[in-house]
């Protein structure tokens, strides 16, 4: 009976593919290198992966595709909610700095140059959520949605005029408002998108 058992198993235990090992590749953040690993078979690699970046894996660079690189500083967002954002390159250390608002480059670089950086502003629970629905009823001046499909919402102007919109919400979006960012005259554009909250400002 043993040996029956195990007769019938062979079959399906010949179709189970191994789980696929990591690629591995190098990129540099913040003048430091860093190692890092994704899946060349994962779905939606394609939409991501541009075709530049392509044509240099296969000639044998190790260079991180910048899809790879964008996940690994925004963990708590899915591909489409990256929409937004772009890679923030720094020419003096030849690194990425972070990450900005705007359209990539086939390098997945922001296309225009500027001395901004975005940061979750905290995790305060609901913050998002609130933000949105303040787009939702246009409560806000000036707070609309992208139309990039990302979900997210933006506001931009100065830091203390958007701490004082969101402090009259109320709730979750006044625990956001009491965010040091915010609470400056410097301008600063705040993005809510998967459930984080984001002030994107002129890096220090």
């Amino acid at each position: 009976m043993r040996i029956l058992l195990a007769a019938l198993a062979l079959p399906f235990l010949s179709t189970m593919a191994p789980a696929a090992e990591p690629t591995i590749c190098n990129t540099r953040i913040n003048g430091k290198d860093v190692i890092l690993g994704y899946d060349r078979e994962e779905a939606g690699m394609v939409a991501d992966y541009s075709r530049r970046e392509r044509l240099a894996a296969r000639i044998g660079q190790r260079d991180c595709p910048s899809y790879v690189v964008l996940r690994s500083l925004t963990p708590e967002l899915s591909d489409d909610q990256r929409q937004p954002f772009c890679l923030r390159h720094d020419a003096q250390t030849d690194s990425v700095a972070g990450y900005d608002l705007g359209e990539r480059d086939a390098w997945g670089r922001c296309k225009v140059a500027s001395a901004t950086l975005c940061n979750r502003v905290n995790q305060v629970s609901g913050g998002a959520a609130a933000i949105g629905s303040a787009a939702a009823r246009k409560s806000v001046q000036g707070l609309r949605a992208l139309p990039d499909g990302s979900g997210a919402v933006i506001v931009s102007g100065t830091g203390s005029a958007i701490s004082g919109a969101l402090a009259s919400l109320g709730g979750a979006a006044a625990a956001v408002a009491a965010s040091p960012v915010l609470l400056t005259g410097a301008a600063v554009s705040v993005v809510a998108v998967g459930g984080t909250v984001y002030a994107c400002h002129k890096a220090d």
